[in-house]
């Protein structure tokens, strides 16, 4: 089986998340995708987001729209420190004979060799490219190359729409008390307001 692994914050999840994952899902072929809310995070504060049972309850019910889109715990019942690679080893263990795509924002890309053992990242996944407005085809490329050499990775780019949100403006959004209904799934908003999160009343 190929799956799809989608990682993030998720604070809240947005359209431009599930934007991400169909565009994987679609371009190749991929059996299912998952969506993994971090637990703890090494490069937020934690007493600033939101806390991970109400990011996951967002998660799985942006999920229910489509029969190939699961929301995992791993992270958020985990203990650990949330590293990816952490994350794919035991993904990997759990599911030997799969196939793992790991998803990622052409941001993200620029960092990557930065990230905490991205070798072994490489080595267990084909990573997933989405371009970013900020970060051209052709940058990406040269990029994907220099990665290429260092870590012997197979890094694809996503032809897709491009789909400008963040979850930091979406938050700021709703404590100015203006509801992004074009920018969240209808269910994600209503448990949103149910919960009075990011300030709603």
């Amino acid at each position: 089986m190929k799956i799809g692994i989608l990682g993030g914050s998720f604070d809240p999840i947005h359209n431009g998340h599930l934007h991400m994952a169909c565009c994987a899902y679609e371009a190749f072929s991929l059996d299912q995708v998952w969506l993994i809310p971090a637990g703890h995070s090494p490069n937020k504060d934690e007493s600033a987001m939101t806390p991970a049972e109400d990011r996951f309850q967002m998660c799985a019910l942006a999920a229910k729209t489509y029969d190939w889109l699961y929301v995992s715990r791993l992270e958020i019942d985990s203990n650990e420190r949330s590293y990816t690679y952490r994350t794919l080893q035991k993904l990997k263990k759990a599911h030997p004979s799969d196939e793992l795509y790991f998803i990622m924002g052409g941001d993200s890309l620029d960092y990557f060799d930065t990230w905490c053992h991205p070798e072994i990242i490489a080595s267990l996944c084909r990573i997933l490219v989405i371009p970013r407005d900020q970060f051209d085809v052709d940058r990406m490329n040269q990029k994907i190359q220099e990665l290429k050499e260092r870590f012997c990775s197979d890094i694809r780019i996503i032809s897709c729409r491009k789909y400008p949100v963040s979850s930091t403006r979406l938050r700021n959004e709703l404590v100015r008390g203006n509801l992004p209904k074009e920018e969240l799934a209808p269910q994600v908003l209503a448990y949103i307001q149910e919960k009075h999160l990011y300030g709603v009343k």
